[in-house]
């Protein structure tokens, strides 16, 4: 049913044509914070090479992500649609045999039906059962680790017959490893607390060609796969997704980066990562890619504070990662296509990324799926008009809702580092630190967005989805 949706949505044409398809990039790094890019935060660390797409591009100040935690904020984006709404509210962990159901329709399906080549290079985290990975999904390529890099190998598994093993490891002590990993996939105690946290595989396709990951060197080749993708199919249009292992916890870079940063650690991932970014730009333009490719740099969630000097930074935004809050939910982010945006462009209209599925279907003339509800909207026109103003609410799980430059806050999440007040009402336009708590002032206003969340709810409750679960 799903392929015969996606084949129908490839013969309905839009009003115009274009014979000429854009290419699209999303670079989704892991935990980075909104200080962490220093056009977002000149005191933060130094990152040039993204600083200029900016200056080429378009940076958005208020875009934001529906779940600050790493699978809900990837199903989010690949599908067009709130977490809430497909059952996925957190992280999915190893062995578990949860993720993105194979129903959902993602981007890279949305694109194959138009043609488009589609590779997803680094962490997927959506499942990592063979019908659940990225191979199941859309993409013709998958090259990366299938979880967030503190995990561990899965019990289920299988080795490549070329598969490379780092340090002492051998076939044989990777598959004694997943036996001890196998009972206690579900409660994870044993495993957190012995030597083994952090030894993930790095998986090809759906076969695990190296273990554990050389996680120094990851970062280089997901951008050395990206390039190679790119002159491979740079002749027909192409869709990557491009998402980094860090800069989530543990830290890694590689010895040309290490030390370069007056930022510590973390500030030599973020160097690391800018300069390859700089890398992949400099490729397409070498390769006259540059005026019909699409760039968007962005992050899945705000910083892991509790790391405290590794965790990165909100800048002036209030708290980071799980929480609904501006740190954990809006995120630094560029777009860059000097054939499609007006360079040195700023964006401070609301956008998120459940718009990018509808944004690039509209780029390629074509639809979203009919048979279900798409919540993003189509911001194409904001690439173009930075007047252009897109009327909408935005909501964050059933703890906040924006609209405008209001905020209203009901809940918090336990890891919250700055507890309360609750019930909160910001005005983010002069309090993007959520820090002014002005809801006697503007009941009216608290009231009106508190009746848009609870219609919100009450739509996700009758039109929800389930997640994968493999185990029912």
């Amino acid at each position: 049913m799903k392929k015969l949706l996606i084949t129908l949505l490839s013969l309905i044409p839009l009003v115009y044509s274009n014979d000429i398809k854009p290419n699209f990039i999303i670079i989704f790094t892991d935990d980075q914070g909104y200080g962490d890019l220093s056009c977002f935060n000149p005191q933060g660390v130094q990152t040039p090479h993204i600083d200029q797409m900016a200056t080429e591009g378009m940076k958005f100040n208020n875009f934001y992500v529906s779940a600050a935690v790493c699978s809900a904020s990837r199903a989010a984006l690949l599908t067009g649609t709130y977490n809430d709404r497909i059952g996925i509210k957190s992280a999915f962990f190893p062995g578990t045999k949860q993720g993105l159901h194979p129903d959902e329709i993602t981007i890279a399906e949305l694109l194959k039906e138009q043609n488009y080549a589609t590779a997803c290079f680094g962490k997927w985290h959506l499942g990592d059962e063979p019908s659940l990975l990225p191979s199941a999904q859309g993409f013709d390529t998958y090259f990366g680790i299938p979880y967030s890099n503190d995990m561990f190998i899965a019990p289920h598994q299988t080795f490549a017959e070329n598969a490379k093993f780092n340090g002492d490891w051998t076939l044989e002590k990777a598959k004694e490893l997943q036996k001890f990993i196998a009972p206690h996939v579900n409660k994870r105690g044993p495993i957190w607390k012995s030597e083994y946290k952090a030894l993930v595989p790095i998986l090809e396709g759906e076969q695990i060609v190296e273990f554990p990951a050389d996680q120094a060197s990851l970062t280089q080749r997901y951008f050395d796969r990206t390039i190679k993708f790119i002159d491979k199919n740079q002749n027909k249009p192409f869709f990557i997704f491009l998402t980094p292992a860090m800069p989530h916890v543990p830290l890694f870079a590689s010895k040309e980066f290490r030390g370069k940063s007056k930022k510590g650690l973390y500030g030599d991932v973020i160097k690391e990562i800018d300069f390859h970014t700089g890398r992949l730009i400099k490729h397409l333009k070498e390769k006259e890619l540059d005026q019909n490719t699409l760039v968007i740099f962005t992050s899945d969630n705000g910083p892991w504070l509790s790391y405290g000097d590794e965790g990165g930074s909100s800048g002036p935004l209030r708290d980071g990662k799980f929480t609904s809050y501006e740190g954990g939910v809006r995120m630094p982010t560029v777009f860059w296509g000097p054939g499609l945006i007006k360079a040195n462009s700023v964006c401070n209209q609301l956008a998120s990324t459940i718009d990018l599925l509808p944004t690039f279907a509209q780029l390629v003339n074509t639809q979203v799926p009919q048979d279900r509800k798409i919540d993003g909207k189509d911001i194409s026109p904001l690439l173009k008009s930075q007047n252009h103003v897109i009327h909408r609410h935005l909501f964050f799980r059933d703890e906040a809702v924006r609209s405008g430059d209001w905020k209203l806050v009901v809940k918090e999440h336990h890891m919250t580092m700055r507890k309360g007040p609750l019930p909160a009402l910001y005005n983010l336009k002069n309090d993007v630190a959520e820090s002014n708590n002005l809801i006697d002032t503007h009941p009216k206003v608290a009231q009106y967005l508190q009746s848009k969340l609870d219609e919100h709810l009450k739509d996700l409750n009758e039109n929800s989805r389930p997640m994968a679960d493999l185990n029912e």
